[in-house]
């Protein structure tokens, strides 16, 4: 009695072989793409976040200059002009911000909504905010937003 060799494996099983080694690198590399596109501050937030930023963005931040830079950037556009149903109003903006995402300070708040507006969208609304400020936007520009945007109390309709 004389042993045979297995059948040699053909061409077609290393074809098959390829092609699920390729699809599953391909897996991979769409899997580490997505996960380094993740905004920043998508993990969990805790009252320290933002802090320092938020405080060097304020230091001698003015809202006069915030003003003119909403105007600008045309926020005015959806945030004022607009009727609310494209984008949250600003006025009673600082009241509800001190309140929107708690631990978060209402300047914390606004930092992370200017810089990553798609991060905790308000019940609602979509991301229709440009999504490019963490780059258009000196933290200075951003303090100063933030002073103008504090002065929308609830109580009050134009600052």
């Amino acid at each position: 009695m004389t042993d045979k060799p297995p059948p040699a494996r053909g061409a077609s099983f290393r074809v098959v072989a390829g092609i699920a080694l390729l699809a599953l690198i391909v897996f991979a590399a769409v899997l580490v793409a997505i996960m380094s596109n993740s905004e920043p501050g998508s993990s969990e937030i805790n009252a320290e976040s933002y802090a320092e930023e938020v405080a060097a963005a304020l230091t001698n931040a003015d809202s006069e200059v915030g003003g003119d830079l909403v105007y600008e950037l045309e926020c005015n556009l959806c945030h004022l002009q607009g009727d609310g149903s494209l984008s949250p109003l600003f006025f009673g903006l600082a009241d509800f911000a001190s309140e929107r995402r708690t631990p978060l300070s209402a300047e914390q708040y606004l930092y992370e909504a200017i810089l990553y507006p798609g991060l905790h969208l308000v019940e609602g609304y979509t991301n229709a905010m440009p999504n490019n400020y963490a780059e258009r936007l000196s933290q200075q520009d951003v303090g100063h937003i933030i002073a103008y945007l504090l002065t929308f109390a609830a109580e009050e309709s134009d600052p």
